[in-house]
């Protein structure tokens, strides 16, 4: 077992008392995990309430968007096998929805009207969604999390407060002796305040940022000389890249995005681009005061430079006494992608215009903005494809998919160890117009029966996302086949034994259900300062937003 920090009972967001040092001296704010919402029986039952807030970041009151009155929502605790019931009400004037991300699940609305991890579907304001999120048995354990997603705004209210972390529980499982090691959870997670208090209209990237960890400006974390610690971070963030460095001291990686690795990765540095996370062993040096800082970071000739900043102080104290814990030497094998037959080959394109901010997905079509109502690439479950995605921009981006994780074979055509999967992909930009686009190869896995349905691939920069480049994939059962005959094998678990079976009908009930009560839309969706405060009721909504012409050649500004 793990652990843990002690959370706070569940409120709005406080300003932290201050806690005085062991020595008399001057008074710290040690890091606390968040507020925990933890799952009983197989199921997380839990209400979230969208509203307008005033909430406290770096010492100052700022007015934003919030779950449950809080800038740092519930972090919260599943096993493989259980199903989260979240209702999310929307008391807000502007429309809304909730991503799980990372996780390997459906992307349907459910045959009770229930809906899973269908980014598609908006809470209207005055409504409420009802989230049925069933986690397979066999899901991989990790830190994954849940944020905002609604094509248009999904930037604005990210920043504004709209994440939090998610955890599968067994990552230690199959390290035994490593029971009772302690557990730092440390969610990422900036904010632009302007000095009217309140989130900017028009959100600069690369603009002056509060840096904050659960919520907390520069918290104290506490380790003793010689002990093991596991550190969890996510990139919770909207924009916002980090390179994680502990001032001598040594990382050893053993998941990413929730995917255990195949060995433990050791480094100096951790690359966090938007929407990744790293779990990490870490160990205590000489006793004294550490910090552990996030690097600079030029994201390209044409995008966004994040300073480099402290984000926390680390307070080794003298060792214990007791018997210091060993590193794993050995970790569960994972299936590697490049052994298995591949079904097909597809070239996927970031592109953008920096003359008006506008950003496109080629997926073999010619550059194209967002459209939910058209699908962009169509993938039978039960295969495996190789997708390069180039980035044909003088910016990074970051490739992320829904639903299901991939394989990294290639970057800049040099090829890549095997160690594990990952859900999220920083993508070398094209230095310049003579320069081949920066590249990264891909083995995507999508054997699981659950993830049939629309679900998107995108830029986890959400002013990209917002911008337009975001694509619709279609996992679709193969024309005359049964599911049950594919022998569907995934992270080497035969599917057909899962407890819960495929419904062959949900794809109707998908439908069924869009058509029972959509509301078309020619634009994308408008903040609104308003707070209505109705009764919620269940709605399912898809936007339409219209298309705007591919970029032309010469795309890079001044």
């Amino acid at each position: 077992m793990i652990r843990r920090q002690k959370t706070l009972p569940f409120a709005g967001l406080c300003v932290l008392a201050a806690c005085s040092s062991d020595d008399g001296g001057e008074d710290i704010e040690r890091l606390r995990t968040p507020t925990e919402v933890v799952s009983q029986n197989g199921e997380l039952r839990t209400t979230f309430t969208v509203s307008d807030a005033t909430v406290q970041v770096a010492g100052r009151s700022f007015r934003t968007i919030a779950y449950n009155n809080t800038f740092m929502p519930p972090l919260l605790r599943v096993k493989p096998g259980d199903t989260i019931y979240l209702n999310l009400n929307n008391q807000t004037g502007e429309p809304t929805n909730e991503h799980y991300h990372g996780l390997n699940v459906s992307p349907r609305v459910n045959p009770d009207a229930t809906v899973s991890d269908n980014i598609l579907i908006q809470a209207e304001p005055g409504t409420q969604v009802n989230y049925k999120i069933e986690i397979p048995p066999w899901h991989r354990p990790g830190l994954y999390w849940y944020h905002a997603h609604l094509h248009g705004l999904a930037e604005h209210q990210v920043m504004g407060g709209l994440s939090g972390g998610l955890i599968v529980e067994g990552l230690l499982d199959p390290f035994p002796q490593l029971a009772g090691i302690e557990e730092r959870v440390l969610l990422l997670k900036d904010v632009q305040i302007t000095a009217q208090g309140t989130l900017p209209d028009d959100i600069d990237p690369g603009g002056d940022t509060h840096r904050t960890i659960n919520g907390q400006t520069l918290p104290t974390i506490e380790l003793r000389e010689h002990e093991l610690q596991l550190w969890r971070f996510a990139n919770i963030g909207a924009d916002m890249y980090y390179r994680l460095v502990f001032d001598g001291h040594t990382f050893y990686e053993l998941a990413r995005d929730g995917n255990p690795h195949t060995r433990l990765v050791e480094m100096k540095e951790i690359l966090l681009p938007p929407g990744a996370r790293s779990e990490v062993f870490v160990r205590g040096g000489a006793p004294g005061e550490y910090e552990l800082r996030t690097l600079d970071v030029d994201t390209g000739p044409v995008g966004d430079d994040y300073k480099a900043a402290k984000l926390a102080s680390v307070v080794v104290s003298p060792s214990s006494g007791r018997a210091e814990l060993p590193l794993p030497e050995e970790l569960p094998a994972m299936e590697d992608l490049r052994t298995l037959p591949l079904a097909r080959r597809r070239t996927i394109t970031f592109d953008e215009n920096t003359n008006n901010n506008t950003f496109f997905v080629d997926s073999g079509a010619g550059p194209l903005q967002f459209d939910p109502n058209r699908v962009d690439s169509t993938i039978p479950v039960g295969t495996i494809e190789e997708w390069t995605v180039n980035n044909a921009t003088a910016e990074f981006h970051v490739f992320h998919i829904h639903q299901t994780d991939f394989q990294v074979i290639e970057i800049n055509g040099k090829p890549q160890e095997f160690v594990g999967y990952q859900d999220s992909i920083n993508v070398p930009f094209q230095a310049t117009d003579s320069d081949p686009p920066g590249s990264v190869k891909l083995l995507i896995d999508f054997r699981n029966p659950d993830i049939v349905g629309k679900f998107v691939y995108h830029c986890h920069i959400l002013e990209h996302e917002d911008g337009g480049m975001m694509a619709i994939a279609e996992v679709v059962n193969p024309a005359g086949a049964e599911l049950d005959d594919l022998g569907t094998v995934f992270g080497r678990r035969d599917l057909r034994k899962s407890p819960i079976p495929f419904d062959r009908n949900l794809l109707t009930n998908t439908l069924s259900a869009f058509q029972a009560g959509t509301m078309c839309k020619t634009q994308p969706p408008a903040r609104n300062s308003g707070t209505p405060r109705t009764k919620a009721t269940t709605s399912f909504t898809v936007e339409r937003i219209g298309t705007q012409t591919a970029p032309p050649k010469g795309r890079r500004g001044n």
